[in-house]
């Protein structure tokens, strides 16, 4: 059995998937396919594999969840700058 947590939450039209594990964590976003995630390259976004400064995956998750319920959905460009892209 597989020891991870998992958070699911809708916003807007956005579904937002948040996944902790021993290896690692990602968070996606559906249906625009953004992913953040720290498995084997540091913390970085897909698909360019842009290391981001921000560590925390909680913070992370709540800038991504803050951008989409501010701006009505996703807008990658905006949202890659408040991650310091």
């Amino acid at each position: 059995m597989k020891r991870e947590n998992r958070i699911q939450i809708d916003i807007g039209d956005c579904r937002v998937h948040y996944r902790r594990a021993p290896r690692g964590w990602a968070i996606i976003v559906m249906p625009d396919k953004f992913k953040v995630d720290n498995y084997y390259h540091g913390v970085h976004v897909h698909p360019d594999r842009k290391v981001i400064p921000i560590k925390d995956p909680d913070i992370i998750f709540n800038i991504i969840c803050n951008h989409i319920h501010r701006e009505g959905g996703l807008i990658e460009s905006k949202l890659r700058r408040e991650l310091g892209l």
